[in-house]
This record gives structure tokens, sequence and C-alpha cells, in this order.
């Protein structure tokens, strides 16, 4: 049984775009991007990781790896910030497109 890390438990939905194949680098470095919406203590939060290398030529170019909040709902619009991760998430066929467009986003979020 897997048990869920204390920081992924207000996760309400959470899809890893793209992550390094562990089978081509099995003592890393581990690398990926992934989307969230998780419940925050005053609201809903969406949540853009991008964790990649340096030399990464995936996304906007001097994007830099690091979370970013795209937005923040109210305690009462959970579903709103679910639907707008969910869209964000699957906003493009493939993975690399999908990465460009949350990087262009990402221009205009906080980032942490």
């Amino acid at each position: 049984m897997h048990t869920i890390p204390e920081t992924k438990k207000s996760h309400l939905w959470r899809k890893i775009i793209w992550h390094t194949d562990p089978d081509e680098h099995p003592l890393g470095p581990y690398h990926w991007v992934e989307i969230y919406c998780c419940e925050e203590s005053n609201g809903y939060a969406v949540w853009y990781v991008r964790k990649l290398a340096r030399d990464d030529t995936r996304g906007v170019p001097g994007t830099e790896s690091a979370d970013y909040l795209l937005n923040f709902y109210s305690k009462t619009s959970r579903d709103d910030a679910i639907e707008r991760a969910v869209l964000l998430a699957n906003c493009a066929p493939t993975a690399d497109q999908v990465i460009r467009e949350l990087d262009t986003l990402a221009a205009n979020a906080q980032k942490v």
C-alpha cells in the first residue's frame, strides 16, 4: 500500500504532463512538469510545477523551473478550480505544446 505524503493530501486533482523516463535514467536526475488543483486554507489554487533541467529545450525559452500559482479561487468555487486545472492540462495534443502554453501563463503568474 502506498502512503500519500502529507503535502499531497490537499490535492483535489493532479496530472503529470511530462517526466523523465525512469528506464533511461534509473539513478536520476528526475525532472517533471505537472499541474494540480489543491485546497488552501482560504480557497482553492491551481499550480503549475516546472522542474526541468537548465538545458532542457521544452517550453518557452527563459522560463525558470519553479512552482507557479496560476489561479486562485474562493471556498465556493471548488469545481471552477478543478475545471481550470483540467482544461489547462489538456489544452494541446502533445506534452511539449502543453508545456509551452503553461510557460506562457507562468510569465504573468506568481512564482514560488
